[in-house]
């Protein structure tokens, strides 16, 4: 019986001594594959990031930013970012265009000065943040376009029927 003891030690010996050839080889891989995943870290998203880093057993140096959740658990609105203002009251305010109106420009635009403004400038709601006077609005591009396209048949008819009158003529002359 001791013989097979000694044998049977002898053989989970060399199969230990394997494991640990192995082991020693793979802990001398794992900084070269740590730098490979370094290398191409901005490629990764973030949950492919969450899931090299549970392999690896090791904490996100910055874990993705998460709003707090409510008691409700739910969310009321997203914060947007600011926006450049689209409008320009002569008293100064401005408005994004975004939204309700503000108290001040509709107030403006019922006064003597807002309802002189919006006669000089059909199709535009207020004065624009940027001073410049805005494109023409939709309805106007319309009215300009028809305008330039009975423009072009009226001259193209005035051009074509004196040519066809002067060829029934010549066809009639012979």
């Amino acid at each position: 019986m001791a013989l097979t003891t000694l044998q049977s030690i002898n053989a989970e010996i060399k199969q230990l001594e394997a494991q640990r050839k192995l082991v020693e080889k793979r802990d001398g891989e794992v900084p070269k594959a740590l730098a490979v995943l370094q290398k191409y870290a901005k490629v990764l998203s973030p949950a492919q990031r969450r899931q090299v880093a549970k392999l690896i057993g090791e904490t996100l140096d910055n874990p993705p930013a998460r709003a707090p959740k409510s008691a409700a658990g739910s969310r009321k609105g997203r914060k947007l970012g600011k926006v450049a203002p689209k409008y320009r009251l002569p008293t100064g305010e401005t408005w994004a265009g975004r939204g309700l109106t503000p108290k001040a420009f509709a107030t403006w635009a019922k006064s003597a000065e807002g309802k002189a403004w919006a006669q000089a400038n059909p199709g535009s709601k207020f004065p624009p943040a940027s001073g410049a006077t805005k494109a023409p609005a939709k309805a106007t591009r319309k009215v300009a376009k028809k305008v330039r396209k009975a423009a072009k048949t009226t001259t193209r008819k005035a051009v074509k029927k004196p040519a066809k009158k002067t060829a029934k003529k010549a066809v009639k002359k012979a």
